[in-house]
């Protein structure tokens, strides 16, 4: 099984209180996985609705003050939030649209991992478009963790049991790895779940039991859960039971057209899920995806 290598961690922040949670659990990989963070806002480029205010409007964001105060802000926000590990954190400020901004700064770092508050500011357009969060899970090669705004009541950021979705796929199997290399580095214990079509009576324990044991033995706690239904909505009340601090699920990304769509299982789970989801590719597809964009 491989090793978790989230060596390199991107955060994007809007220094909300939302981001704020994000921020949090990135400072808790990097205290137990030695991993480097960098923190990036995007400082969108300003469209006018207005003709006479337009003009003053795009100088006062692009003047070297305004840009200039935006690095300070970002740099106290980390003294703020990160006291004690300030000095190592990098802070990027990207004159971009924020999705843009993070799928390029996540290329030119090389990022292992992006973690990400799920809230946008799109309004209605969330429920149509997708929030930026979703969009950069839709379009990203690497890892994408997504924080939502529920786990700001947590105390501090935990990982103490991770559930982890599977069907027999590829990518169900770089999804288990993944969750299994997180379970054995924080001690965690992992629920392997494998939700059947309504309806199918087949008993799937022995195939269930056979294909996940090659990748956990002695690995970590693990148990296994089969049930039937929905798989988004059997795996969001999957963990709701089971107090789960994590999900991690493949991202299966698809071409369409012009489009990159995710998997509709792994789409509802990262859009309602009220803990944080973990969305990780094969390393194949991730491979092929870079060399695309390249």
């Amino acid at each position: 099984m491989n090793e978790l290598s989230f060596q390199r961690i991107l955060v994007p922040t809007d220094l909300s209180d939302f981001a704020t949670t994000a921020v949090r659990w990135a400072a808790m990989l990097e205290s137990r996985l030695g991993a480097t963070l960098t923190l990036l806002y995007a400082n969108q480029p300003y469209i006018p609705f207005d003709v006479t205010e337009g003009p003053a409007a795009y100088v006062l964001q692009n003047a070297p003050e305004f840009r200039e105060r935006l690095v300070r802000d970002l740099r106290g926000y980390v003294t703020t939030h990160l006291p004690d590990i300030a000095a190592r954190v990098e802070t990027r400020v990207v004159d971009e649209a924020p999705a843009k901004a993070i799928l390029d700064t996540a290329k030119d770092i090389d990022a292992d991992l992006i973690v990400m508050a799920t809230h946008g500011r799109s309004g209605w357009q969330r429920l149509l478009l997708g929030s930026v969060t979703e969009r950069v899970v839709h379009l990203s090669d690497r890892p994408v963790l997504c924080i939502p705004p529920d786990a700001e009541h947590h105390e501090q950021a935990a990982i103490g049991k991770i559930l982890c979705p599977v069907n027999f796929t590829d990518i169900a199997r770089t999804a288990l790895e993944t969750a299994a290399a997180l379970a054995e580095t924080f001690d965690a214990e992992l629920l392997v779940a494998h939700v059947a079509e309504a309806g199918d009576g087949a008993d799937l324990s022995a195939e269930f039991a056979a294909w996940v044991e090659p990748h956990l033995r002695s690995r970590c706690r693990y148990s296994q859960i089969v049930a039937s239904g929905d798989a988004a909505e059997q795996t969001l009340r999957l963990a709701g039971d089971a107090a789960a601090d994590l999900i991690v699920v493949g991202a299966r990304h698809k071409r369409f057209a012009d489009l990159t769509v995710l998997g509709t299982t792994t789409q509802r789970v990262v859009r309602f899920a009220r803990r944080p989801v973990l969305t990780v590719m094969t390393p194949r597809a991730a491979s092929a995806r870079r060399t695309a964009v390249a």
